[in-house]
């Protein structure tokens, strides 16, 4: 197998979808078939420490299409023997690979091509870079619709596509025994009377977690055993704190969670929500929701907002319920308080969920899929 660069702005210790995508698929890979190079980060070195694969991290906090960086590239590929780079994402950082000279593929997560493609400039420029790649991974269905809708538009011919999305590792989420969930409920001051809903995110518009809020103030009369408690940071959090104050919902802003308590959290809820939504007539969207298979990886159902890859993650009436109208705090209330009233169905939503993590979307299966498309390189 040829060795390669992976070229990427988001890599761990930053903590992140894309991040972890890319250290999950690439870490199962022959460690010395590969080198990645990325940004500093402060909390770089102990991590890099123990990875069996080298990182060469770069003095930038954002790698961007400079002529200077392009040089740097060509000169790690040539010290490490590297004879293909696989950029990630294709904007900006992607815009060097036709300038650095060595053969590539690039990765396509979706953000890239919403907005940059419905542009008569940057839609060229990606064009341009894509048709000239040995190949192009989307990062699920919903990135490769987009690929082949700017593509059937153009005179450019697509290259291969390989498909694949985002996943999990069911050995880190898994479903909590009842000692370990109730420890981690009691931590929470949740008892197992009352049904947890959690939900995971950066706290922006598109999550959706204002329609969370007003559901829960429209179940809580109906259902006081309902308590929902919100994880992440962002600059949506002063809002919601003033909404879920006014609706005096029964609704905990809990800040960032450390990622080691992921699952615990994820594990020990009786379901998990996000109303993920699209906002600026479609040009941003869910590019797919990790956190949905992460949550079902753990037996637990899962209630979606309709938009992007969200589909892909969740199978509607089988591991959760998608709200086809995202916004609507009253249909995704009916979701929620389906899952409430029927344990059985619970039950059977979280089964369905385990069982499909394992079976397609183990990054076990998804890094052989992987090294099936490097193979290609020769």
């Amino acid at each position: 197998m040829v060795k390669h660069l992976l070229v990427t702005n988001d890599f761990p210790p930053k903590v992140g979808g894309i991040q972890n995508y890319l250290y999950e698929l690439w870490r199962r890979l022959d460690p010395n078939s590969f080198v990645v190079v990325t940004t500093a980060h402060p909390n770089s070195d102990g991590f890099d420490a123990q990875q069996e694969f080298e990182i060469v991290r770069l003095p930038h906090k954002v790698l961007l299409p400079t002529a200077a960086l392009a040089r740097k590239i060509r000169q790690i590929a040539e010290d490490h023997q590297a004879a293909f780079i696989i950029w990630d994402p294709a904007l900006p950082v992607g815009m060097l690979a036709p300038k650095v000279g060595i053969e590539y593929g690039v990765i396509l997560h979706g953000a890239e091509l919403t907005i940059p493609a419905r542009l008569p400039v940057t839609s060229r420029r990606l064009l341009k870079i894509m048709s000239r790649a040995r190949f192009i991974i989307t990062a699920g269905q919903y990135p490769r619709a987009e690929l082949e809708r700017l593509f059937s538009k153009s005179k450019w011919e697509l290259p291969e596509v390989f498909e694949i999305p985002p996943g999990v590792d069911p050995m880190r989420f898994e479903p909590l025994s009842k000692e370990i969930r109730g420890h981690y409920r009691k931590s929470l001051g949740i008892s197992e009377d009352d049904f947890l809903v959690s939900s995971v995110s950066r706290l922006v518009p598109r999550k959706g977690m204002d329609t969370l809020v007003e559901a829960v103030s429209l179940l809580q009369d109906a259902h006081p055993e309902l308590k929902v408690v919100i994880a992440g940071t962002g600059r949506d959090e002063r809002r919601l704190e003033h909404l879920v104050k006014r609706k005096k919902a029964s609704v905990r802003l809990m800040g960032r969670v450390a990622e080691e308590d992921l699952p615990s959290l994820l594990g020990a809820s009786d379901g998990f929500a996000m109303l993920c939504r699209n906002r600026w007539a479609g040009l941003e969207q869910e590019g797919f929701g990790i956190v949905f298979l992460e949550a079902s990886s753990c037996a637990v159902p899962v209630v979606a907002g309709y938009s992007g890859g969200s589909t892909e993650a969740v199978t509607h009436e089988q591991t959760g319920f998608v709200v086809y109208q995202p916004k609507s705090s009253r249909k995704a209330a009916e979701a929620i308080s389906m899952l409430i009233s029927n344990a059985d169905l619970r039950t059977e939503m979280g089964r369905n969920g385990r069982r499909r993590a394992l079976e397609e979307f183990s990054y076990d299966l998804l890094s052989e899929k992987l090294g099936k498309c490097l193979a290609s390189i020769g």
